[in-house]
């Protein structure tokens, strides 16, 4: 059985700052003091409005990210896999996610024809979300350039005859034509009295 090769499409939905900033108030949330080192319900009072804000924020990228990768599995279908979450511990105790990743099957198929649909559905999957994150599409150019591989290798079974459509390549095509324009010149040189005669 051969080893699928895939990659993963994701999105980080919060910044370094966000994170950074997160930290001291949640590490304050669980000893029961504010980020500036007071204690009671003074502190408390003092960070709610920023506390509130953090919480909107970290919900707004939660459902972002969420619904970014969501795009992705359902553009993606049985080449995606299971979305995976990077997640913080808001101000509030709860866990919100701020990046994820669904990984991708961008393996070769046996027939190039096969080849170029699933490099079609996995370019769709990759440029799904609203939003497509660079590594998105990164994803959508090695998808691109494996369906022109598999265009070309097409294209070269076509023109030595083992295209499965039946169709002939235009190579093949004018070499044909040519055969037939032969042929028919060498009738025409019998009856002049030159030419082969088999």
């Amino acid at each position: 059985m051969e080893r699928a090769s895939g990659v993963v499409m994701g999105v980080s939905g919060i910044s370094a700052g966000m994170i950074a900033r997160l930290s001291p108030l949640a590490a304050g949330r669980r000893a029961g003091t504010s980020a500036n080192g007071g204690a009671g319900a003074e502190g408390a009072e003092a960070q709610a409005p920023e506390i509130q804000q953090q919480v909107s924020e970290l919900r707004q990228a939660d459902s972002s990210v969420r619904r970014h990768e969501a795009a992705h599995q359902s553009a993606g279908g049985a080449y995606a896999g299971g979305a995976a979450f990077q997640t913080v511990q808001g101000p509030d105790g709860r866990s919100y996610a701020v990046g994820g990743e669904v990984p991708i099957d961008i393996s070769p198929e046996r027939e190039p024809q096969a080849t170029i649909r699933k490099m079609e559905t996995v370019k769709r999957a990759a440029l799904a979300p609203a939003d497509p994150s660079p590594q998105d599409l990164r994803v959508a150019a090695q998808a691109d350039a494996q369906k022109a591989q598999a265009q070309q290798d097409l294209r070269r079974e076509q023109e030595q005859g083992g295209g499965s459509e039946g169709a002939a390549s235009p190579a093949l095509a004018a070499r044909g034509a040519a055969a037939y324009g032969a042929a028919s010149s060498i009738g025409a040189n019998r009856s002049s009295g030159a030419g082969i005669v088999l």
